[in-house]
């Protein structure tokens, strides 16, 4: 029930947050996040890092809704909101990976999500700012010459 939860407030964010106007602007980006983060959670679901609990929503459906709720919400406003400046691009890159940590930090100290084969919070908030940077690029080299053609 929890990752439904989540799933209803990112929408409500992204209500409020996203130029739905301009929804062009980040849908590549959005469409490659989802695609990876789909990727990664069947890939490692049986050697995984984390798994996520759910008494409600059982299998991988934790995983079905942060991939249509916390994941394309979060980058569409990360995309649509980039700064320009390179020092205040890594503050929102920081700002983004602190952001996914506190719901991160929910679901494990509410027992959804379970740490395997060393993996914790701080290799989380890493593996965001990789995360992050990556969809910036993303943006940034991809996305943006699309629209040029």
């Amino acid at each position: 029930m929890v990752f439904l939860k989540w799933w209803l407030v990112w929408w409500m964010i992204g209500l409020i947050l996203i130029d739905w106007s301009q929804w062009q602007k980040g849908y590549p980006t959005v469409l490659a996040g989802m695609i990876g983060s789909f990727f990664l959670d069947t890939a490692f679901v049986y050697q995984s890092f984390w798994k996520y609990h759910d008494p409600m929503l059982p299998g991988m459906w934790p995983n079905i809704t942060l991939n249509l709720g916390l994941y394309p919400i979060g980058t569409w406003i990360f995309v649509q909101k980039l700064p320009r400046r390179f020092w205040h691009q890594a503050f929102w890159v920081v700002l983004g990976a602190s952001i996914l940590i506190v719901v991160e930090f929910h679901l494990l100290s509410t027992g959804h999500i379970q740490y395997d084969h060393g993996w914790n919070i701080g290799y989380s908030w890493v593996a965001n700012v990789v995360l992050l940077i990556l969809l910036m690029l993303h943006y940034r080299l991809v996305e943006k010459r699309l629209c040029r053609i």
